[in-house]
């Protein structure tokens, strides 16, 4: 059995992992976009894991985000046996990119699935012979038979305080409603979306100027810091406590919300805070749409130069702005699905 530790000191598995680590957590703002290629070349042979530990499956997207959990998952004793993620999302996951690196340098299978249900996916999960798997990010619903497949189910890594913003964006929705806390949650994954019981959970406070990439940063550390914890928990048969969703929340994916159509200062502040880096906000500039990174809130009658925006409740200068959508789509100004 998997004894807890702490995670997130440097790799013992690997000095080229342990390259990656440092290079990951100088990083002031995590992405959640799937996108992530590593700059560092895969070299070396990794440590293999001690004889008779648990055989532990990953499931997630080239992110920040998410490669944080993974390195967490490999630095708590555990065999890892393969790595899955979803087609579609991004580009990016059919070629090249943080998990296939990895999965190249610790020469583990990166299972690129479509559609995780379907008869061939389910044979090649089978196939790594995982006794749990640990899920960071994913956006395929898995039904009885792929919950089936690992002797000790699944493990979810949720950035928030189940069951409170469930869902797909849930640092997003708590930026933009203003929540004062927010926290890292590992659940059992059970059928339906974020639903599962609570094997243990972390708390955050949400800083008044964190964005999505400093919380998601905060909350990455959090969760690797418990990832042994979870893991031990889920081994040592735990059943979880049940999330009780009648006193919870969920929302919905978002896309680049127009602050210039925002009520007032303080909720396009937080509409500008809440999508960067990962879904930044728009507004019209200059006689052109363009997306916001960054912003400042003034009293009207404040004279420092610079395109603002005029609210009830004072003045927002755009102090930084991109024509690229920054998402997955990676379109410029005005041409992004998600545009509003």
């Amino acid at each position: 059995m998997i004894v807890p530790e702490s995670v997130g000191a440097t790799s013992k598995r690997s000095p080229w992992l342990a390259a990656v680590e440092e290079w990951l957590w100088q990083k002031r703002s995590f992405r959640m976009v799937p996108d992530l290629k590593l700059p560092l070349t895969p070299s070396g042979a990794p440590t293999l894991s001690s004889k008779g530990a648990l055989r532990v499956g990953f499931a997630g997207f080239p992110s920040d985000y998410s490669l944080a959990m993974l390195l967490a998952l490999i630095d708590s004793g555990v065999e890892l046996v393969g790595l899955a993620t979803s087609l579609g999302a991004n580009p990016a996951i059919s070629g090249e990119n943080a998990l296939s690196q990895v999965a190249d340098h610790l020469r583990v299978p990166l299972l690129r699935l479509a559609r995780i249900n379907e008869y061939d996916s389910l044979v090649a999960l089978r196939r790594l012979e995982a006794d749990l798997f640990l899920v960071a990010s994913f956006d395929q619903i898995l039904r009885e038979k792929a919950l089936a497949v690992p002797r000790l189910g699944w493990v979810n890594v949720h950035p928030s305080r189940l069951p409170q913003y469930r869902g797909p964006e849930p640092l997003y929705w708590a930026i933009v409603n203003d929540e004062r806390e927010t926290g890292i949650s590992f659940q059992r994954l059970a059928r339906g979306i974020d639903a599962g019981p609570l094997l243990l959970q972390r708390t955050a406070v949400i800083r008044p100027d964190d964005d999505s990439g400093t919380l998601a940063r905060r909350l990455s550390q959090l969760g690797a810091e418990s990832t042994g914890e979870a893991i031990w928990l889920a081994q040592s048969g735990f059943a979880g406590t049940p999330l009780d969703l009648s006193r919870g929340s969920y929302f919905t994916s978002v896309g680049h919300r127009r602050i210039d159509q925002a009520d007032s200062a303080a909720l396009a502040d937080r509409l500008v805070r809440a999508g960067n880096p990962n879904m930044l906000a728009s507004s019209e500039c200059g006689g052109r749409l363009c997306y916001v990174v960054k912003v400042r809130r003034v009293a009207a009658s404040d004279p420092s130069p610079g395109p603002r925006l005029h609210f009830p409740d004072g003045d927002l200068i755009l102090e930084q702005t991109v024509d690229r959508c920054g998402c997955h789509h990676g379109e410029p100004v005005g041409s992004c699905p998600h545009d509003e």
